[in-house]
């Protein structure tokens, strides 16, 4: 009888502690898991950052303007475009949407932060970020004139841009326009 007890004691503790090894061995497994599909997530969200779109007929002829280059243009059905965080970006040549579509945050900060406009008093005892009156005399603010900057081209005459480097469009030096 003590045999068969001590047997009966034995399967238990080997079913018991098999169970719990079980429970403990798959909570790695499902870490893991997890942890591959984060990691797949995170590799859909950055392939997501700027998707390719086609051109639609409605938007042959609209202005805009390359967020990469600055350059303003018309668009036409060959021109390429992506949209990014529900906005739609248009590329004034084939150079512009690798760049872009590898960072997008860079070629949109770069553009907003050169939307802003300062105002200045004109007695030159203020200057803002809002048009309004001066806060120190009344009078109404005027918006500052931007400095003239020097202006780059392509020897080819196919591109112009306000910084040196290359042409986006065919790989040649900018000079600097006289």
């Amino acid at each position: 009888m003590n045999k068969k007890l001590t047997m009966l004691c034995g399967f238990a503790l080997v079913l018991g502690c098999s169970a719990a090894f079980a429970a403990e061995s798959a909570k790695p497994a499902k870490e893991a898991d997890k942890s591959q599909e984060q990691e797949k997530n995170t590799k859909a969200a950055v392939k997501a950052k700027a998707a390719q779109r086609k051109i639609t007929k409605e938007e042959i002829g609209k202005e805009a303007v390359c967020p990469v280059t600055g350059e303003k243009f018309k668009v036409t059905a060959e021109t390429l475009s992506a949209s990014y965080k529900g906005k739609v970006y248009y590329f004034c040549c084939p150079g512009c949407d690798k760049p872009f579509s590898k960072d997008p945050e860079k070629y949109i900060n770069k553009k907003e932060a050169g939307q802003d406009k300062i105002y200045v008093c004109p007695m030159g005892d203020y200057q803002g970020n809002k048009p309004g009156k001066c806060p120190k005399c009344g009078m109404n603010l005027a918006e500052k004139k931007a400095e003239r900057s020097k202006t780059y081209v392509c020897p080819m005459g196919d591109y112009q841009g306000d910084k040196p480097g290359e042409c986006p469009k065919c790989g040649m030096d900018l000079v600097e326009k006289k």
